[in-house]
Order: C-alpha cells, then structure tokens, then sequence
C-alpha cells in the first residue's frame, strides 16, 4: 500500500463520517492498483460506435431467433432485472422455462453466468489500458473481444444451440432467418450497409449494444474521482483490509482483477462433478468484483450464495481439503489462509458493496423483429 494511502486513510478513521466538513480538499491517494471506470469505452476499429448498431444489437441480445429451437436469447441468462446476469448456479439453457432462479428443466450449461456488465472493459490494467480488440471473455479467456464472444453461445448445443441443427449449420441458419426478416434486413443495412446480414456483423451488432452497458457511477468511482464522503469510514477500512489481506493481488484495476487464470480450491457443486476447464487444470479468470450486490451465486460453479460465504473461503483457501479434485502442486502460489476477524470480513463486505451501480439499460424489451417472445421461453 503506498504511504500516501495509509496517510489518508489514517486521516479519514480519524475524522470518520465528518470528512466532508475540511475545508481543503484531500488527496485520497487510492491505491495505485484501483481506480474509477473510464467514462466511455473504447471500439475496436473494425466495429466503431453508432446509434443504429447498439439499436439493433440490443433487439438480437433479445430475440430468440438466433438459438437453434427459437426458445432461448442471450437475454435469458442474462437479463437486466438481474445485474446482466441470474441467480442460478448454473445457466439453463436449451429447453429450459422461467427466467433466472425460477428456471427450470432444460439443459444445464456447465457454468455460472457471469455478469455482462461493464465486460467492455475486460482486460483494462492498473494504468487504464486496455484493447477492446482482444478483451478476455469467459471463465477460460477462451474468447478474445465481445464481437468474438457474443457468436459462441449460438454454436453451444447447451446455451443457444440445442441439438437439432448442427454445429457447422447453425449460423447459415440463424443469417437465413434474419434475411427473412424485413426489419432486420432494414436495420442491418442502416447500420452496416448493403447486403449486411453476416455473422460479423452479428457479432459487432451484439458487441456494440453490450459496451453501453457500463456502472461507473459507484460511490467507489465517486470516492476515486475525489469525492471524500463517498464512502464511509467503515467501507475505508474495509479497503484497508481488502488491500492488506491480499484480495488486491488479483483482484485490481479499475474491474478488480487481473484477468488471469488462477487454480483455486473451490469446492465442487453438487449438482455436477468435476467442472475444470477441460483439461484438468482447474484454471478459471479472476473475475469483477463490481456488482457483486446484485449478481450473486458466486464462482465459476456458483457454489457460494454470499459474500460471506466467499470470504470464509477465503479465509481457509490453503486449504486442499476444499476440493480434493486439486492438488496442492496445482493451487495458485498467491492463495494464503487470509485469518479474518468478523469485523474484517464485514468491513470488506461493505466496502465491495460500494462497488454497486444500478445506473445502467434494465429497459425490459416488449417486442422483437421476429416476433417471438423477447428472451425466449422465461414466462413460467
């Protein structure tokens, strides 16, 4: 922690919530390793910023149009009532009915849904760089950019799929379907030019609508724009703690993570054996602690319910017994019992909770182009 920090920080417990009452402004010096979420987000030059591709992008997050059996959108596991994410441990995808902890029966995709909120940021560092071009997507980085990103779920047999097109057809089919379409014909046209149905620009569309869905309005931005009173002394010591114990190691930068791969001990999910990557590895991104109020179950198998829940983790990481399924050879090297108190863990919680932002799209759309039932099958 640099020493300009502790100063504040020493300054701020000490005066608690009458900080607003000094008359000079305070240097806050936040960690160098934090930092507010930029204004706007940056576009790859292949796929600049206009008002027609996020209309349109935004109409097929909501279509079910583009999923195999026409009864699931990207919507569906991601929607705005939830932060851009649901409340299920794992995605239901295909043939599933309900939206987000109602859903039921369907196939179950082998992942929690991450949240998309502010992922036109992924891959930003400490200085604020990043390269929208190549932005890590997925809990394996397996995908570079959103445009990349929002394609893979159409070729899941699990999320979008199904089983009754295959794999090397379904996008044919799903450009077919649009092109019958004359509001999307018109509005793909308007936003690309002629004869513009093609998965590229699919993606684009998708990827444009999605990097207007950012939260930088937190009372954590607020606090590392300079705006003392922002949080409160607890929520200040809570990020004391957060630095101190060595959350920030991995999870910094204006998103809160390094956008790694790191092997934890997570304990496994009942409900399916053995969730690595594919290879045994283990290996799953760090991901954003932004938002964290609104887009619970936690971890790559949504194991954890709560805050607590992860922290307690936390604190007994070193811990093999956790998941036998990995070895102590495998374990990350950074992860370390973290031996917190109560008042800890609740002073990192508050503080993670000053990272919530609901300043963002949560429009419920009523209709689609195609004329389905915008999100698919999510009405019980």
């Amino acid at each position: 922690m640099t020493n300009s920090l502790l100063k504040c920080l020493s300054v701020l417990l000490a005066v608690g919530t009458c900080i607003s009452c000094t008359p000079e402004p305070i240097d806050l010096g936040v960690d160098d390793r934090f930092g507010a979420l930029p204004a706007t987000a940056l576009t790859p030059i292949q796929n600049p910023y206009s008002p027609g591709k996020v209309e349109l992008g935004k109409l097929l997050f909501w279509d079910p149009i583009l999923s195999g059996n026409k009864d699931v959108a990207c919507v569906t596991c991601h929607h705005p009532s939830h932060g851009y994410a649901e409340q299920l441990e794992f995605s239901i995808g295909v043939g599933g009915q309900g939206l987000s902890a109602l859903r039921r029966n369907g196939t179950i995709v082998k992942r929690n849904s991450q949240t998309i909120l502010n992922t036109a940021f992924n891959g930003i560092t400490s200085d604020g760089y990043y390269n929208p071009e190549v932005g890590p997507m997925f809990w394996d980085n397996r995908s570079k950019s959103l445009e990349k990103q929002a394609i893979e779920p159409i070729l899941s047999a699990e999320e979008m799929r199904g089983v009754q097109i295959p794999k090397e057809a379904i996008l044919d089919t799903v450009i077919q379907r649009l092109e019958r379409i004359p509001v999307y014909v018109a509005l793909f046209e308007e936003a690309f030019g002629e004869h513009a149905i093609t998965v590229e620009n699919l993606g684009r569309a998708i990827a444009a609508f999605e990097r207007t869905l950012i939260t930088n309005q937190s009372r954590f931005d607020q606090y590392a724009a300079g705006k003392p009173n922002a949080l409160s002394s607890f929520e200040i010591r809570g990020m004391m703690n957060f630095i101190e114990t060595g959350c920030a190691n991995c999870h910094s930068g204006p998103m809160f993570s390094d956008f790694e791969l790191h092997v934890l001990t997570v304990p496994e999910n009942d409900q399916l054996n053995i969730l690595d990557d594919g290879d045994g590895s283990f290996a799953f991104r760090t991901p954003t602690l932004r938002n964290l109020g609104i887009t619970s179950p936690y971890m790559h198998n949504g194991v954890f319910s709560t805050l607590e829940e992860v922290l307690e983790f936390y604190d007994e990481a070193a811990d093999a017994s956790q998941n036998p399924n990995v070895s102590s050879a495998q374990r990350d090297e950074k992860l370390r019992q973290l031996q917190l108190e109560d008042d800890e863990i609740s002073s990192i919680i508050a503080f993670l909770k000053s990272l919530n932002d609901d300043h963002f799209d949560a429009e419920i759309i009523k209709e689609v182009p195609s004329g389905l039932h915008p999100g698919g099958n999510i009405d019980l």
